[in-house]
Formats: C-alpha cells, structure tokens, sequence
C-alpha cells in the first residue's frame, strides 16, 4: 500500500483546498495535487414519487450550461445526511421524505478529488417546501422509472452521479 509521507496546502478557496501530497510507491515517490471539499461532503437524493423519479434542470457554471440532475447539496456543519437530504427535497422539489435510506458513497474523481456524495433514496414524499440557496427556479420533472433511459437520451450534459442513481434504481427497485 503507498504512504503519504508529507501533505502541504498550495491553495484554500471558500469550498475547496488543493493540497500537495507526497506519496512513496513500492518502486518510487511522486508528488500529487488533491482538491479537497472544506465540509462534510454532500448528498445525492433519489427522490420516488409512485412510480416517478424526480430529476431537476440546473444550470451548472463550471461548463456554462444546463445539466439533468438529481437534488443535491452540500451537508452543513450541524446535520446528518439524512438530515441534509430531507432538507434539501425540500428546497429543490418541494416535498418532504417520509423515509428517507443512504445507499452508497460516490467519488467523482478519486484520483485526485477526495469530495464524497452520500446517494439517499427517499420514499412516502409529502409536500413541504423550503426557501433554497438556489439563484433561479429549478425545472423539476418526473419521470416513470420505465422511461428514464429516454429522458436521459434528450440532455446533453448530466450530472455522472444520475447514472449511478439510474443503475440503482433500475436493478434494485420495484
């Protein structure tokens, strides 16, 4: 297994820090760059309604555009991710988990990225709506779980996460 024998900061931002590592291999040490989250990582929430899964139109900066996506968001310093996931649903789609089940640990890039999104399904929805974060109204759509390889086929840019949600969904769900 390397070891990291040395971890120095090159970088704080107010969401991320980039950090230089020192890693010793069985056969050499090389340096690496890391960005790392300053939080508790975040959540992504599958949310089932009957038979439909609710997606979210959200502009996304980093490549200037609209991406299909699930709600999301960071997980604040005083919550759970459970906690984190029901407030979230409702800030982003306006309804509130009756049962809310983490599923799996998602990293994005975790050769270099150490930020971890927490995949939740939440179920039993009930209408509750809280003020978000968000600069713009989101476009919320549902979709049956039969149709969402047609919903995906019409984005051009998705989120990589909704494809590990799908593949959820689609082998573990009834």
């Amino acid at each position: 297994m390397p070891k990291i024998l040395k971890k120095s900061s090159l970088f704080k931002s107010r969401l991320f820090n980039i950090n230089e590592a020192k890693i010793e291999f069985s056969n050499e040490v090389l340096n690496y760059e890391i960005i790392s989250g300053t939080g508790q990582g975040a959540v992504l929430i599958i949310p089932v309604l009957k038979n439909n899964i609710i997606f979210i139109k959200e502009y996304a900066a980093a490549v200037d555009d609209y991406m299909l996506t699930l709600p999301k968001g960071k997980i604040d310093s005083n919550e759970t991710m459970y906690e984190a996931a029901d407030r979230e649903l409702q800030e982003e789609v306006g309804f509130k988990s009756g049962k809310i089940n983490f599923i799996k640990k998602l990293y994005l890039a975790p050769g270099y990225i150490d930020h971890i999104t927490y995949m939740m399904l939440a179920e039993s929805l009930k209408p509750s709506s809280l003020v978000g974060d968000e600069p713009e109204d989101l476009e919320i759509i549902k979709v049956e779980i039969p149709h969402i390889n047609s919903l995906l086929e019409e984005y051009k840019i998705i989120d990589s996460r909704v494809y590990a949600a799908v593949n959820y969904i689609q082998n573990n769900y009834e």
